[in-house]
């Protein structure tokens, strides 16, 4: 099932809603639930309550007013907040009004101490869009991982629940700046430094900056007027020759930059820089004092 709805420019797209899954809970997974889905019926209203887990949860769109103890909140998309499990809190829909959002619930409390919200209380942040998509990207993938749990599980599940707390940290501590044009043009570059040897790098980094790649492209070609891909293999071919003239083989730089055939390598440095990487390696280690 999917339900699509246009707040503002945003549209909503949600897949069918994963249920609270006892497995989870036989298999001691410390994620009770990954549920993206309207309110369905019967669920909403839902009164001022207790719960017994941490939810995380994230505004997509619609209306929905958010009960406390003292005041309502009216919830808007990109709010994001962590309940504490003793945070007394209920839902209310106006008549007629959708609302969409994902949460996660955990048994545990936060990992990172930033966010955790003293006892009975709750934590709320408004995040970015690029924000928004990355947080959809990690829940999609916590719904697929407990769809096929294996002994890695418990370690991926740790790893995303860290980034989400990381993200929401780093915005609720201090201004988000991550959704402007420098800094992520600074991010780019760092991330492709530190990744020489990825595959498929333009797709990866834009999942990391959760941007499209019309935008990193365009990130590029303003400051640099090359597009990522060029980028990128200009940093492998410096990194390349670097290499090479301290006297490291063919082969090995091959593979340090992540081909599978040093071959291909070899055609892709000549083609740069039209030269051999055998020459390059020669005349450094031929030259003159």
């Amino acid at each position: 099932m999917k339900t699509g709805l246009k707040h503002r420019t945003h549209a909503i797209n949600l897949p069918a809603p994963v249920p609270v899954l006892k497995p989870l809970e036989e298999q001691g997974l410390d994620l009770v639930a990954a549920v993206a889905a309207p309110p369905l019926p019967g669920i909403f209203p839902r009164p001022i309550m207790r719960t017994i887990v941490w939810y995380y949860s994230l505004a997509l769109g619609g209306c929905c007013h958010m009960q406390l103890p003292s005041k309502t909140l009216i919830l808007k998309r990109g709010e994001m907040f962590i309940f504490s499990p003793d945070c007394l809190h209920g839902f209310t829909l106006p008549k007629g009004k959708p609302y969409y959002r994902i949460f996660w619930a955990w048994r545990s409390p936060p990992l990172v101490p930033f966010v955790k919200p003293e006892e009975g209380q709750y934590l709320m942040i408004k995040v970015s869009e690029q924000k928004i998509r990355r947080l959809q990207y990690l829940h999609a993938a916590c719904r697929k991982m407990v769809r096929a749990i294996d002994q890695f599980t418990p370690f991926k599940l740790l790893n995303i629940r860290m980034e989400i707390e990381l993200l929401f940290a780093q915005t609720y501590i201090a201004p988000d700046l991550t959704g402007t044009p420098a800094v992520q043009f600074d991010l780019a570059q760092r991330w492709m430094k530190e990744h020489i040897a990825t595959r498929d790098a333009v797709g990866v980094l834009c999942n990391y900056l959760a941007i499209a790649p019309v935008t990193l492209n365009r990130l590029f070609n303003r400051r640099l007027k090359i597009s990522p891909q060029a980028y990128f293999q200009n940093l492998k071919m410096k990194c390349a020759r670097t290499w090479l003239q301290s006297g490291i083989s063919v082969k090995a730089v091959a593979y340090q930059l992540g081909y599978k055939d040093p071959s291909n390598f070899s055609h892709a440095y000549k083609r740069h820089t039209g030269v051999a990487p055998t020459e390059h390696g020669l005349r450094h280690n031929c030259a003159p004092g």
